[in-house]
């Protein structure tokens, strides 16, 4: 699996975290877009990500309502990390509960990010393979 071939998508409203994120995924051989705001990630064809890197709190609809639309409503199993300032216990067992894959508090090591984003995709590529 070439990182190339991985388009990830950033939803957050946050400008400076959203260019931080894609021009570091970029600089890692990813291709990443980005929403700043669930709304605009429901404009988006969202079969046509492999990953989706997501905020909980923004605007007028949630991270956690957008997860929902993206598992229950379109059905999709995309990995999803959230990125978030949400650290409470009940946070990430209700992100995990809606079905994302792993949950990351901010301030976050952006290294990190980067790991956790190919281990996550390696397994699920690997996954598909079988």
């Amino acid at each position: 699996m070439k990182l190339e071939e991985n388009n990830i998508l950033i939803v957050d409203d946050e400008d400076d975290i959203c260019e931080i994120l894609r021009f570091n995924l970029i600089s890692e051989g990813f291709t990443a877009d980005v929403a700043h705001s669930a709304e605009e990630a429901f404009e988006k064809n969202l079969h046509a990500y492999d990953l989706v890197l997501l905020d909980v709190m923004m605007g007028d609809i949630s991270g956690f309502n957008l997860i929902q639309y993206i598992r229950h409503d379109k059905g999709l199993s995309v990995p999803v990390i959230f990125l978030t300032a949400r650290t409470s216990e009940e946070d990430r067992r209700k992100g995990i509960r809606l079905g994302c894959d792993d949950y990351i508090t901010k301030p976050f090591s952006i290294n990190e990010v980067l790991e956790r984003i190919k281990a996550l995709l390696n397994r699920s590529s690997h996954k598909q393979l079988i």
